[in-house]
């Protein structure tokens, strides 16, 4: 998410909690998916994965001071190495340490790189301590809710990146005009959201927090199929303290990379 966790708002609606899949030996499961996918997955050649933030950019901040820009980290370089081991794909990565990249540029690269998946990682934060659980993003100028839209607002309008104010008609043009490239792309982002969002709820126990539309301007100019993963709540004590557990970031990256395996399989 963005900025301080102070600054983000959450829903006060109660979500069903499952119970956690314990997972085993995550780091010996060294068998090809690949092999087993249908002939159509086999134009999917390349993964952008963009964790969230970075620099001077921290993200979210949780009570005990971990930084959102490092877990989303964290966790994308342990789902880098499970794609690249398991399905032999081309992975890129927006950053691969603690550096600031705009949002225009994460897109950029995603697009001078030819992705066929664009893969965004955050963790959430919000002004109760209590707010909790997962949600995947997909996009659209309309958010799903208010809680979306004011999570995008403050998402496209990180301190380090804001554009100036005579800068805003044209800005709201060019999201208009990407919105309209990325409708192409809809029905492919709805599906892989979808599928995310369950290995999610599933595989962590997290509160499922369902799927949901918000006009992200990281999402904007990727000429692909694109969703944004907010894992869990950095600012609620509890999931934070998961969130700084490699294990724990090694399970919410298994669970993507099941997402992203289920959606393959689909591929027709």
């Amino acid at each position: 998410m963005t900025v301080r966790a102070e600054e983000k708002i959450s829903s006060s609606a109660s979500h069903e909690t499952n119970a956690p899949i314990p997972i085993k030996n995550i780091g010996e499961l060294g068998k090809r998916d690949d092999l087993s996918l249908p002939a159509a997955a086999r134009r999917i050649r390349t993964i952008v994965i963009d964790p969230g933030h970075g620099g001077l950019e921290t993200g979210a901040r949780g009570p005990q001071g971990t930084l959102e820009k490092d877990i989303t980290l964290a966790i994308s370089l342990k789902l880098k190495e499970m794609i690249e081991r398991r399905l032999a794909l081309r992975v890129v990565l927006t950053r691969d340490k603690d550096v600031d990249v705009s949002l225009e540029n994460r897109a950029a690269l995603a697009n001078n790189n030819r992705a066929d998946l664009f893969i965004s990682i955050h963790a959430n934060g919000a002004f109760r301590p209590k707010a909790h659980g997962s949600e995947t993003y997909f996009l659209s100028l309309k958010a799903s809710d208010e809680e979306a839209r004011r999570l995008a607002y403050l998402e496209n309008n990180s301190p380090e990146f804001e554009k100036k104010i005579e800068e805003e008609n044209q800005d709201q043009i060019m999201m208009i005009l990407w919105d309209m490239a990325q409708a192409a792309f809809l029905k492919e982002s709805s599906e892989l959201a979808e599928i995310i969002q369950m290995e999610l709820n599933k595989l962590l126990g997290t509160a499922n927090r369902g799927v949901k539309q918000a006009p992200f301007k990281v999402l904007t100019g990727v000429a692909c199929p694109a969703v944004l993963v907010e894992v869990a709540f950095i600012s609620n004590p509890e999931e934070e303290a998961k969130l700084k557990d490699e294990n724990f970031q090694a399970s919410v990256a298994e669970a993507i990379y099941r997402g992203l395996l289920n959606y393959l399989r689909k591929i027709k």
